[in-house]
C-alpha cells in the first residue's frame, strides 16, 4: 500500500490566515481599550455652537470652569480637562449627571489637579455631548485666561464621578 502524500498549506495561505486573526484580535483590543478608558466620541463639533466659557478660576490645586449652555437639543454627558504641557492638569473623566439642560443654563465644574502648581499655560476643556437625534460627539475649548483665586473655590453640588460606561 502506498502512503498518501500530505499537502501542507502554502506559506501565502498561512500568512493570510495569520493576518486576519491578528487584525480581529487587534480590533477587539482597541475596542476594549476605548470601552475601559472612557474615551470621548471621535466626531468633533465647534464648541461655540453649544457652549460658552464664562469664567475660569484657578487656585493652585483646582480649576473651576463655568460654561453657559447654548443648545437645548443637546445634553452634555461627561467632561475632562487636559493639558499638553502639564500632566498635573489632566483630570479624570467626570460624569455631569444631567437629565436635561436648558438654553442659557450655567454649569459650574471644578476640577482638582494633582499637587499644587502654577497654572499650566495650555488647558483644554472636553465635553461629550448627546444630541436628541444622531451620534454622540465631542466639543473642545482651550482655556487660556483664568482668574487667580486665593483659598477655596466656591463649593458646588457637582462632584467628579467617572462614567459607568462610555460608548
Amino acid at each position: 500500500m502506498e502512503k498518501a502524500k500530505q499537502r501542507r498549506p502554502s506559506l501565502a495561505k498561512i500568512l493570510v490566515i495569520a493576518a486576519f486573526v491578528g487584525a480581529v484580535a487587534f480590533g477587539g483590543y482597541l475596542g476594549y481599550l476605548a470601552w475601559t478608558n472612557d474615551s470621548f466620541p471621535s466626531q468633533q463639533m465647534p464648541f461655540n455652537e453649544f457652549a460658552k466659557v464664562t469664567t475660569v478660576q484657578f487656585n493652585g490645586t483646582e480649576y473651576a470652569v463655568t460654561i453657559t449652555w447654548l443648545s437645548g437639543d443637546n445634553l452634555p454627558l461627561y467632561v475632562q480637562i487636559t493639558s499638553s504641557v502639564s500632566d498635573a492638569a489632566n483630570s479624570p473623566t467626570c460624569q455631569l449627571g444631567f437629565a436635561t439642560v436648558t438654553v442659557g443654563q450655567s454649569i459650574f465644574m471644578p476640577f482638582g489637579i494633582s499637587g499644587s502648581s502654577a497654572a499650566p499655560t495650555s488647558v483644554d476643556l472636553w465635553i461629550a455631548v448627546k444630541p436628541t437625534i444622531g451620534a454622540d460627539f465631542t466639543i473642545q475649548q482651550q482655556i487660556s485666561h483664568y482668574t487667580s483665586t486665593i483659598g477655596d473655590i466656591t463649593p458646588t453640588r457637582f462632584a467628579c464621578t467617572e462614567p459607568a460606561s462610555v460608548m
